[in-house]
């Protein structure tokens, strides 16, 4: 079975108070940084409560947002995951965590066309995230588009050497150039392992917030 592999954005949030916050935002951030040392952790469902409690106390809180949909990634609930994402696009569509994620769960869904435009808008914001590059390199493995797919894992290689995920998927790109066209029972099984969570999968981006 050959693995294909793509990434979520998870982030942790530092306070940085500037003036009056209130009390409201401050629990929110509390439930949002337990949520990503719970994600880190594998406790997925504790993660996945406590961005909701954040998003209780602070329902425009973008950021948990991007995480809730890169935990329901992890936790395979695709449909649920792009729902998070276009919420947090739909609060603020300049960030590149929301889109990437939403490209993950576009790839499980099988829907490869809509995640390579959702990748491209993750690298248009961030061309240095390498999650998105990895994500864009498996749509285009999915489409056929095999040179394409060579280049985009070996930007992702570039970006970060240390990336096995784009080391895989550019193994599996310059292989399909060298095959006849797979018929349709042969064609690769998509699947992110729980490793992967914790190399590429899992994106941690230390951030200050202006209250």
């Amino acid at each position: 079975m050959e693995r294909i592999f793509s990434s979520i954005c998870l982030f942790l949030l530092v306070i940085h108070a500037c003036g009056t916050t209130s009390a409201d935002t401050f629990a929110a951030i509390d439930h949002y940084n337990r949520a990503v040392g719970y994600a880190y952790e594998g406790e997925y469902l504790l993660a996945l409560n406590e961005t909701d409690r954040a998003l209780a106390d602070n329902p425009e809180f973008s950021l948990a947002h991007i995480t809730r949909a890169g935990i329901l990634n992890s936790l395979g609930r695709y449909n649920e995951s792009l729902a998070a994402s276009d919420q947090a696009i739909g609060l603020n569509p300049n960030q590149s965590g929301a889109w990437n994620n939403r490209a993950y769960a576009l790839i499980h869904l099988g829907r490869y066309e809509e995640s390579l435009d959702a990748s491209d808008r993750a690298i248009s914001l961030d061309p240095a995230l390498t999650e998105a590059w990895i994500n864009k390199g498996t749509a285009l493995i999915a489409l056929g588009r095999y040179e394409e797919a060579v280049d985009a894992t070996k930007k992702a290689a570039e970006i970060d050497p240390s990336s096995s995920e784009a080391k895989e998927n550019k193994l599996i790109a310059e292989a399909a150039l060298n095959t006849p066209p797979p018929t349709s029972a042969s064609l690769p099984v998509f699947f992110l392992p729980v490793a992967c969570l914790f190399g590429a999968g899992l994106w941690a981006l230390t951030t200050k917030a202006r209250i």
